[in-house]
């Protein structure tokens, strides 16, 4: 085997290996980020916890105790009382084949000093539309 074709091979199988990594990790940095876990950003309060009925790459949610936990790269981990989210919408980018991309839920807050954050989901258009529904469910009661 000559050295271009070596080094070809060694490039087809880079390029193979990064595809297979992108698929496994879906794209984009909400998937495979940051997920909740006791002692991991806030825990609510003694008389309060927080306590996630569901949780997902950036996002938590406990709905006995009316908390959203949010974990962003702007905004690093923020622990939310329900009465602090103001409206909050899906986002995202449509590529010319289609493809949904940047998907990310955008939350306006009562917050002077962070009145929006935003959660990354990358490509996963199906995930961040489950998180919709379920915050419509939650803070639509």
């Amino acid at each position: 085997m000559n050295d271009g074709a070596a080094l070809l091979l060694l490039v087809v199988v880079g390029v193979l290996v990064l595809l297979a990594l992108a698929a496994v990790r879906g794209g984009g940095s909400g998937k495979g980020g940051v997920e909740w876990r006791p002692g991991f950003g806030a825990d609510g309060t003694p008389d309060r916890p927080f306590k996630p009925t569901v949780s997902g790459p950036g996002i938590a949610l406990d709905a006995t105790n009316g908390w959203l936990w949010l974990a962003t790269e702007k905004n690093g981990c923020l622990l939310l009382d329900r009465a602090n989210v103001r409206e909050w919408a899906h986002e995202w980018k449509k590529m010319p084949n289609g493809e949904l991309w940047n998907n990310e839920l955008v939350f306006r807050l009562a917050d002077l000093q962070t009145p929006v954050v935003k959660v990354a989901f990358g490509r996963n258009y199906r995930v961040a539309e489950e998180w919709q529904a379920r915050l419509t469910t939650w803070l639509n009661g």
